[in-house]
């Protein structure tokens, strides 16, 4: 009876230590596949140290390589979209990782490709008295497609 009762309490404490030693079921699940920011006022005229490659002009004569949703040449890694849904009145500048996006109009929505994993999130809508409100940076994780409102 002895023996038994020592392997029912060395199996709970086995056990007990098992479940402790799981990680939790809510740091097992993916990040949201969605983040809403509101705008912040820039200080002024300046480089801005989140904007590593600004918007191109366009350049008569160049060919741009079709994405892979359009028919393009598949690529070797994985591509994943982020949202820009604008809920302002204001044309806003998106940038991924640094680069140029796209802008987005007013109440508009614009999709950027970018890489599956962190991506570094930033938009800017520049105002005619040389002031300015950005979002971000924010970090989130792009598995598929994600949303990023931005808000007033």
């Amino acid at each position: 009876m002895h023996v038994k009762q020592t392997l029912l309490a060395l199996l709970v404490a086995a056990g007990t230590a098992a479940l402790l030693a799981v990680t939790p079921v809510h740091a097992q699940q993916p990040q949201a596949a969605m983040t809403e920011t509101k705008s912040a006022k820039g200080r002024g005229a300046g480089a801005d140290e989140n904007i590593k490659l600004q918007r191109a002009a366009n350049k008569p004569g160049a060919e741009t390589p079709a994405p892979t949703s359009k028919g393009g040449d598949k690529t070797r890694g994985t591509t994943s979209i982020v949202h820009v849904d604008n809920h302002t009145n204001w044309y806003i500048d998106a940038y991924m990782d640094g680069s140029f996006c796209a802008t987005v109009g007013p109440w508009g929505d614009v999709w950027c490709n970018v890489g599956t994993g962190n991506t570094r999130m930033y938009a800017k809508a520049d105002f005619t008295d040389n002031s300015s409100l950005t979002w971000g940076p924010n970090i989130g994780y792009v598995d598929g497609t994600y949303t990023w409102r931005l808000w007033p």
